[in-house]
């Protein structure tokens, strides 16, 4: 029987996206005189997108490499079929909350975040998630603030405490 390539068109976006955003990591301009170690403004852009390009890379080899069963029975042309696919919902919810961060701010839509895409991608029990999903944004927000590292509140929270 011949072979049959798949291609996971999810990843293959997703292997895209990291291309690009590693292209335009390394237009980052670097300050020589800024820190003395190798952690400059590029390593975490480049960090990330290697890692997302890596997974994006594996995904699609081995969606492609697995064997498939051929039916020789088409499906019925009016056959209404759900598609449900995580990481696409994951990349909806993903660039909505990079929209929302400068609304809400960054405490609020990580919150937001990590609940909405926990729910979505599995169901996670909310006494699990919860603690979860409230404690590692106010963490990342104290560490930074203490590193004297300024997150804006988000345009919502400064109108209300002005108005206030």
């Amino acid at each position: 029987m011949p072979s049959v390539i798949r291609i996971n068109y999810t990843a293959l976006i997703l292997l895209l996206f990291f291309t690009g955003y590693l292209y335009l990591a390394a237009q980052i301009p670097i300050d020589p005189w800024a820190l003395t170690g190798d952690f400059t403004a590029s390593a975490f852009p480049y960090l990330a997108g290697g890692l997302g390009f890596t997974a994006a890379l594996l995904m699609l080899l081995t969606e492609s490499l697995s064997p498939t069963e051929q039916n020789p029975f088409p499906p019925p042309r009016f056959e209404r079929r759900t598609y449900n696919d995580p990481i696409l919902s994951m990349i909806v919810i993903l660039v909505l909350y990079i929209s929302l961060i400068d609304v809400l701010g960054f405490v609020i839509a990580s919150i937001a975040f990590l609940t909405i895409g926990a729910r979505k991608t599995g169901a996670i029990a909310w006494r699990l998630l919860l603690p979860f999903a409230v404690g590692v944004p106010l963490i990342l927000w104290g560490l930074l603030d203490l590193m004297n590292i300024y997150i804006s509140p988000g345009r919502l929270l400064t109108i209300w405490f002005h108005s206030a």
